[in-house]
């Protein structure tokens, strides 16, 4: 017999077993905590939709940022289609204004319910890249608050497009695999009472951006606020602990969740968003909570290690082309311009793990958040049309030695590699 009919043989053996074995855990997996994730629930309950309930829904989607994910660029507000890059592919946020046919007019407060926590609605699993576990964490009443809002908003029949994924992933009974692999619900939920923590965790879903993701796109318990690469966009999203934020102060952290800027840097790219789409809608008191919770977080166990000091070459060429090009606004000794250029000293872009944000702003530039009441912003202009591959690499390598003690080694090709990223 040929090895290559003896294979044959053998897969029709194994692979029904396998399968057999993959739906028992489903199964099992499925009644986790007494709970069947999927099987949708249909009741007739309803949901009060007061002045005071509908204030407190309009807030608590702000805090979870469901506007600026369910609204493409331009478009109908919570009417979906936004893009949203992964390592297999693009996933398209879903219609969730109250159209009945392309929207969740028809959704019972149990069914929204369901959806947030468990990530499964009447389609099947859903990916991922929607927070239901951390939307689990969230109290029955604050989700019924968002969801009498959300009734209240225009409807839309819009459709968004369909996802583009590669296969196996663009089969929705593929995620019953990945879920048995890389999700586990909590036992329980955090306490409303532990404001702080109950944010972060739950509607302000930090962490999808802020840790370390793991295979498949996984995020991991150890890789928790570890900081990592947000996928398919270009940007980096530094650690949240209490090892990153020495820096600020309870009262500082605060201020810069909601406004975007502070004494030590200011918010550019995927973070100048959530501050003006989610965070400065914070009250300060609840912003004040998050704070000081995130102040106390331990590193995680996949935090890449503090840089150390490194030496700098006074004739190099990054120290010739940060005196020509970026010393006016940011001074000799990266000490910024109060209220207008922020410092290098200890900045985000310069001590962090990874050197992507500060390669991205000398490349393309940005802009910080701009509010009513807010500070004047100065935008970072682009160098990619005045220094070339190796004057960039340079430069990030100077500022990230001197001012983030990196040992930082950037080449030409990776100055080339950053500038071949599309970016939405």
């Amino acid at each position: 017999m040929s090895l290559r009919r003896v294979l044959f043989v053998l897969a029709w053996l194994v692979l029904p077993c396998a399968l057999a074995a993959i739906a028992i855990a489903a199964v099992l997996f499925a009644r986790q905590g007494g709970v069947e994730p999927y099987r949708m629930p249909h009741t007739d309950r309803v949901v009060a939709a007061d002045a005071a309930t509908l204030a407190r829904g309009d807030y608590l989607a702000r805090i979870g940022n469901c506007r600026a994910c369910h609204t493409t660029r331009g478009g109908t507000p919570f009417a979906g289609g936004r893009a949203f890059a992964t390592g297999i592919g693009t996933v398209y946020s879903t219609n969730i204004t109250p159209d009945r046919e392309h929207g969740i007019g028809d959704w019972s407060a149990d069914e929204f319910a369901h959806v947030m926590r468990h990530g499964v609605s009447r389609r099947g699993a859903l990916y991922p890249v929607f927070p239901y576990a951390h939307f689990a964490e969230v109290a029955d009443a604050d989700l019924d608050a968002i969801y009498a809002w959300l009734r209240t908003q225009p409807a839309s029949a819009s459709e968004p497009p369909s996802n583009r994924l590669e296969p196996p992933a663009d089969s929705r009974r593929a995620l019953v695999g990945w879920r048995m692999l890389h999700y586990r619900p909590r036992d329980a939920r955090i306490d409303p009472n532990d404001r702080g923590r109950y944010l972060v965790e739950g509607l302000g879903h930090c962490a999808m951006c802020h840790s370390a993701r793991g295979e498949r796109g996984s995020l991991p318990p150890e890789g928790h606020f570890a900081g990592g690469r947000i996928p398919g966009i270009g940007w980096y999203a530094p650690p949240l602990d209490r090892m990153q934020l020495a820096r600020y102060s309870d009262g500082e952290l605060a201020d810069y969740l909601r406004t975007g800027t502070s004494a030590h840097g200011s918010a550019y790219g995927p973070m100048a968003e959530v501050v003006y789409a989610s965070l400065r809608a914070l009250t300060p008191d609840d912003a004040l909570a998050i704070a000081r919770h995130l102040k106390q977080v331990a590193p995680a166990p996949l935090r890449a290690p503090v840089g150390t000091e490194a030496g700098n070459d006074p004739g190099s060429k990054g120290v010739q082309v940060y005196a020509h090009a970026c010393a006016d606004c940011h001074g000799k000794d990266g000490e910024g311009k109060p209220g207008a250029y922020p410092p290098l000293q200890g900045s985000v872009a310069a001590s962090a793990p990874d050197a992507t944000n500060a390669l991205r702003l000398v490349l393309y530039g940005g802009m910080p958040v701009a509010l009513d009441d807010g500070p004047r912003p100065h935008s970072m202009p682009p160098f990619v049309q005045q220094l070339d591959a190796d004057e960039i690499a340079a430069v990030v390598n100077y500022l990230r030695r001197r001012w983030g003690g990196r040992d930082s080694a950037l080449t030409a090709q990776d100055v080339e590699a950053m500038q071949g990223i599309v970016v939405d």
